[in-house]
């Protein structure tokens, strides 16, 4: 899903783990520039805030102060498994 933001704003994407054996806290978000190939990862904290819901198995990641630089295609998962979803978001920069 797409979803559009204007710069200054928060962001937040959500993730839920298929398999339920896999401990939450190892989990893993990368990031790939809009137009790019290269693919990076996010480093928790500052800006980017997780949160985790051991309950649902389900995880976010909260990115504040949203700039130019955060438009792209996301992907969340644990680390190191090869079952990861790609969501794709696009910060927009907006008129103000």
């Amino acid at each position: 899903r797409s979803v559009t933001k204007e710069t200054g704003e928060s962001l937040t994407i959500n993730c839920v783990l298929r398999d339920a054996s896999y401990a939450l806290g190892s989990t893993c978000w990368y990031r790939k520039k809009s137009g790019s190939t290269n693919e990076e990862s996010i480093s928790k904290g500052g800006r980017y805030v997780e949160t985790v819901n051991s309950e649902s198995k389900s995880f976010s990641l909260r990115i504040n102060d949203l700039t130019v630089e955060d438009g792209g295609t996301y992907r969340c998962g644990v680390c190191g498994s090869p079952d990861q979803s790609w969501l794709h978001v696009y910060a927009a920069c907006g008129d103000g």
